[in-house]
C-alpha cells in the first residue's frame, strides 16, 4: 500500500528553532497595558513593591494600594517580586522602573522576564508602515491639471473647492 501522502496537500517544512510559547504581539500588548496601569498607580504602589520581601507583601500592597487592578496582578505576585529583586532592575528613575516591570510582566510567566523584555524591544523596533500623503487628480481654475499636493493646487496653492463641487448632488 502507498502511504497517505496526497499531492493536493504538500508537506509544510517545520520552522527552525524552538516553538514559540506565546505570540509576541500578546507579550507587547500585555506590556503596553501594564505600562498604562502602572502609570496610574505607581505613585502609591511603587514604594511598597520595591520594599516587599515576599510575594505575600507584594499581593497585600497591590490589594491595598491598587484594588482596581489587584485581580489582574495577584496571580503574578511571585513574578513581580522576582522582577523587582533582579539586579538589572532600575533603582533611580520611577519611569524606568515602571517600564522594566511592565515589559517583564508582558510574558505573563510563559517566558522569562528577560525574554519578555527582549520580545517587547524587538516588536517595538519593527518598522510600521503608514500613509504619509494622499494625492488626488485635480483641475484648478488657474489652469493646472494634474495631481494635487496635499489636497491643494500645485501651481496656485488653493485648496478651496468650487461651489459646483460643494453643492453637487451625489445621486
Amino acid at each position: 500500500m502507498s502511504d497517505n501522502k496526497s499531492s493536493d496537500h504538500p508537506m509544510k517544512k517545520p520552522k527552525r528553532g524552538r516553538p514559540r510559547e506565546i505570540d509576541p504581539r500578546i507579550v507587547l500588548g500585555s506590556a503596553d497595558h501594564y505600562r498604562i496601569v502602572f502609570l496610574q498607580f505607581w505613585s502609591k504602589l511603587g514604594a511598597r513593591l520595591l520594599a516587599a520581601q515576599s510575594s505575600e507583601e507584594v499581593a497585600r500592597a497591590v490589594r491595598e494600594e491598587a484594588a482596581d487592578i489587584s485581580a489582574s496582578l495577584d496571580p503574578y505576585s511571585d513574578l513581580i517580586l522576582k522582577i523587582v529583586k533582579d539586579p538589572k532592575f532600575p533603582r533611580a528613575r520611577s519611569t524606568s522602573q515602571m517600564h522594566f516591570l511592565a515589559d517583564s510582566l508582558g510574558g505573563q510567566g510563559f517566558v522569562t522576564p528577560r525574554r519578555a523584555r527582549e520580545i517587547c524591544a524587538e516588536e517595538r523596533a519593527k518598522k510600521r508602515y503608514f500613509i504619509v500623503r494622499r494625492e488626488y487628480y485635480i483641475e484648478c481654475s488657474c489652469g493646472y491639471k494634474g495631481p494635487a499636493l496635499d489636497g491643494a493646487c500645485r501651481d496656485c496653492g488653493t485648496g478651496e473647492l468650487s461651489w459646483d463641487l460643494m453643492t453637487k448632488d451625489n445621486s
